[in-house]
């Protein structure tokens, strides 16, 4: 039976990616609902390329395909892994390393700019092609070189290390951004209540980096005999 290599697979998925599975259920003429799972796939390096069709449709067509005497890679053979990570109660994602957390110089403008073309992590970006790349605008080749450098130095335990202190970092910046929309809410609240924000007092503030009270300049305080 034919199954893509991962050499081919990973080929493929330099250009498919998965966005996400769902299941919908169709009632039949006998009146039963049947649970119809859905995929929808987009084409890295176009912001607005998103196609969605059945899955049964998706295999049947992977299967006839691999009946013929000289197979090709399919979209289903891209999608499959994350399809069967999805079915067992995983969340499809993008594997590799969070944009977010990698620590090569790329900019918060230039990761809204990847994601806008579905480019999410560090190997989506050394694999990124030319046109994909150019529309990332100045620096994009170098910063696609640095991925590229990034991806290739990883191995074994610090593979491992990396890929852990690359989602920390994701998750911290994730629990930053909630903390800035907290803060922004509560500021809107008061304002609405024409009510003032809350202050530190100055005693607490003074003695907030260090836990000793701060005196001015002068002389010295006399001490009680």
């Amino acid at each position: 039976m034919f199954d893509a290599k991962p050499e081919d697979r990973s080929a493929l998925a330099v250009v498919v990616f998965p966005d996400s599975f769902w299941t919908e259920h169709v009632q039949m003429p006998d009146g039963k609902l049947r649970a119809v799972d859905y995929a929808k796939w987009g084409k890295r390096g176009y912001a607005n390329h998103e196609t969605a069709d059945k899955v049964a449709r998706l295999i049947k067509s992977a299967e006839e395909n691999r009946s013929r005497p000289e197979p090709s890679v399919t979209v289903w053979d891209a999608l499959e892994p994350h399809y069967k990570r999805w079915k067992a109660g995983q969340e499809a994602i993008t594997d590799g390393y969070a944009l977010e957390g990698w620590a090569g110089g790329i900019t918060k403008g230039q990761i809204a700019a990847c994601k806008a073309i579905h480019i999410y992590s560090v190997e989506d970006l050394a694999k990124a092609t030319d046109p994909a790349v150019e529309k990332l605008g100045h620096g994009s080749i170098k910063l696609r070189e640095n991925a590229r450098a990034f991806v290739a130095s990883l191995n074994g335990e610090g593979a491992k290390l990396a890929k852990e202190n690359a989602e920390m970092k994701a998750e911290l910046a994730e629990v930053r951004r909630l903390m800035e929309e907290d803060r922004a809410a509560m500021k809107s609240f008061l304002a609405q209540q024409n009510l003032p924000e809350p202050s530190m007092p100055s005693d607490m503030a003074s003695n907030t980096d260090t836990g000793i009270e701060k005196r001015g300049p002068g002389r010295p305080r006399k001490l009680a005999a």
